[in-house]
């Protein structure tokens, strides 16, 4: 049983050095110069260990988005109602502030729509619970607020992040028609 065990544990730990591995790759280079092997030798795994649990590089990719959206939303749950849509854009700016070389490669590689995918999920998930913003806000305005976010976003990003993060989410917070209302 200890050897099962620790056989999980090390494709846990697998899982997430190729993850990693593929972060610092994309401080790099961009996505779709990044190989298998190179993964591979950044990660210190061997490619069997790779295939053993992804089929491609935007496997990676995916799991890696999903990890950090898994991530956003478990430090969201505790918002308190009264700052809940403010924090709520404060940790989306950090977090991808945090992540922005990352975020630059997305998009420079033409895949932001993938970003804006993992955004709209993460919506979804924020809908499908109960929480201060979904309680608060249709659907509809969600979506509306994240179309809107993401081309701020994006355009910040692009502009190489001239303005603080900070500045950024009061320029949107301040933007936001119903925040005196949540």
């Amino acid at each position: 049983m200890l050897a099962l065990r620790n056989s999980r544990q090390d494709g846990i730990y697998s899982q997430q050095y190729i993850i990693e591995a593929l972060g610092l790759l994309l401080q790099e280079k961009k996505l779709e110069d990044i190989t298998v092997t190179d993964l591979c030798k950044k990660a210190g795994v061997a490619r069997v260990t790779f295939y053993k649990y992804y089929r491609t590089i935007y496997d990676v990719l995916n799991a890696s988005m999903q990890k950090a959206v898994d991530k956003f939303l478990e430090e969201i749950t505790y918002l308190d109602s009264h700052d809940s849509l403010r924090l709520f854009i404060e940790g989306l700016i950090s977090f991808m502030a945090n992540e922005r070389s990352l975020m630059k490669n997305i998009i420079d590689s033409n895949m932001s729509g993938l970003l804006l995918d993992y955004i709209n999920s993460a919506m979804k998930s924020i809908f499908e619970t109960d929480n201060p913003i979904s309680n608060n806000m249709s659907r509809t305005q969600a979506l509306f607020f994240i179309g809107g976010f993401f081309n701020v976003f994006i355009d910040w990003i692009k502009r190489s992040s001239r303005e603080s993060p900070q500045s950024l989410v009061e320029k949107i917070y301040e933007m936001f028609p119903i925040k005196k209302e949540i």
